[in-house]
């Protein structure tokens, strides 16, 4: 399963968010990492994650509880929303 985390930091701590990522990665035990973008106009991370038990990417993000706020989203590729939806949409 997929899951799209945003994480948000409050503006002084930008420096410290950044020098522990670089050395913190964010692999992690039954977690692949699909991608990361850094929100350059704001102080949000948003990951994308794969894994089969969302508790391994909720623990990804325990080391940071104290530098920010994550928001763990599962998410679905929107081909396969669509299909399921067609399934179970009532006409």
């Amino acid at each position: 399963m997929l899951f799209m985390a945003v994480f948000t930091y409050e503006p002084q701590d930008r420096d410290r968010v950044i020098k522990r990522r670089m050395e913190k990665p964010a692999d992690f035990k039954g977690v692949k990492v699909k991608g990361e973008w850094f929100d350059v106009s704001g102080h949000r991370v948003f990951s994308l994650f794969e894994a089969d038990d969302a508790a391994h990417v909720a623990a990804l993000f325990y080391d940071w509880t104290d530098l920010g706020i994550a928001e763990l989203i599962p998410v679905v590729d929107t081909e396969f929303a669509i299909k399921l939806l067609k399934r179970t949409s009532r006409k």
